[in-house]
């Protein structure tokens, strides 16, 4: 009896180490995944920021206040992008979404910093990624003292100078307001490409989809056909979260419904492009899988800027991240709900994901093609 339970655990255990072997790509991914992922944690998540982009608006074009903006210029933590004229070019600069920070000078301060005694300054931040926004006015504070520093070695006296912090978009920093669109993002992505990818990899697979594709219909039918039903659940999820964001957590849509419709289906239907195209080059339902999760998840859980901020991470993988779609879409989310941009500052991203949308889906036409002459 002993003898014939170790034969049997011995030939199943040899059974399954060669079909662990035999099966390639499964090992592959099994083997790079660990290792994708220790890379991408490791670079991907930094508290620290570096080369923010911030704008400055000075009243007093004096040499203090010129000395005050020297310590910003010459920081690791900030990179002065834009010098603006007017308290109207502020909102242009935010909408633009090309700065984080603005520095305003009063036209007074040279006179309130060494005569009156009573400096003060005001930073405006874009709340809407309210750990970037509390993060950058800690670094400002350094550097506000270090020119504070500066001053009393060149035998100034001066006073502390005073802060006016304000913050748009979000001044109550809920963290909701930048969770909510990335929520979103990842549904999208587990609805419509998961489950698209899945459902036709084991269309493949069960030898089912050669009967589809003798049927008259053409196959660009038969894929519409098969996704739809994803794309209506993804559209319904996306409609509950948006809905339960506004009531419960208070988040606005500032802007114009129809555009934030538009944007949200785009990416719909780049995340169904994407799993039809996963879908064609796996061989099984298992490969398509980890495709899905290891190839579009995880990067756009990391690499999107739903989480971790793109600035912080080396070049390599912000240029990475101008291949997410998830990244586009988050960004014309946020902008689109909490600060009511119209379509001359969303054209990019619409652009963008209607480019990849062509692409993913020519590419999945093709491939599909290809291996059906075969």
């Amino acid at each position: 009896m002993a003898n014939n339970t170790t034969n049997t655990f011995k030939a199943i255990l040899i059974k399954e180490i060669r079909h662990v072997l035999l099966d390639k790509i499964t090992m592959l991914f099994t083997l790079l995944i660990p290792v994708i992922l220790v890379l991408i944690f490791g670079y991907a998540i930094r508290t620290e920021i570096y080369d923010a982009p911030i704008a400055v608006l000075d009243y007093s074009q004096t040499s203090q206040s010129k000395s005050l903006i020297n310590s910003f210029l010459h920081s690791d933590f900030f990179k002065v992008e834009q010098f603006l004229d007017s308290k109207e070019d502020i909102a242009t600069a935010f909408r633009e979404g090309k700065i984080k920070m603005i520095l305003v000078i009063p036209q007074d301060y040279d006179y309130a910093l060494t005569i009156n005694k009573n400096a003060q300054i005001q930073l405006i931040t874009d709340a809407s990624d309210p750990n970037i926004s509390t993060t950058l006015v800690g670094y400002a504070r350094q550097m506000i003292s270090l020119h504070e520093k500066s001053l009393q070695n060149a035998d100034i006296e001066v006073e502390p100078i005073e802060f006016r912090i304000q913050m748009r978009y979000n001044p109550q920093l809920k963290s909701a307001y930048m969770f909510i669109p990335g929520n979103i993002a990842l549904i999208m992505i587990l609805v419509t490409s998961l489950m698209a990818a899945v459902s036709l990899a084991s269309e493949r697979e069960n030898g089912s989809w050669k009967m589809l594709i003798i049927s008259p219909a053409h196959q660009l039918v038969i894929i519409i056909a098969k996704i739809l039903p994803y794309m209506i659940m993804s559209l319904i999820c996306t409609a509950i979260v948006i809905t339960l964001g506004v009531i419960i957590f208070g988040i606005p849509i500032e802007g114009n419904i129809a555009l934030l419709l538009l944007v949200c289906f785009l990416f719909m239907f780049t995340s169904c492009s994407l799993g039809v195209l996963l879908a064609v080059v796996s061989n099984t339902q298992q490969v398509a899988m980890l495709s899905c999760l290891l190839g579009f998840f995880l990067p756009t859980l990391l690499l999107s800027d739903f989480i971790f901020p793109i600035e912080n991470q080396p070049i390599l993988l912000q240029w990475l991240s101008h291949l997410m779609p998830a990244k586009w879409f988050i960004t014309a989310l946020r902008d689109i709900m909490l600060k009511g941009v119209g379509w001359a500052m969303v054209w990019r991203p619409v652009v963008i994901l209607t480019s990849m949308n062509v692409v993913l889906l020519g590419a999945s036409l093709w491939q599909l093609y290809s291996k059906d002459k075969r």
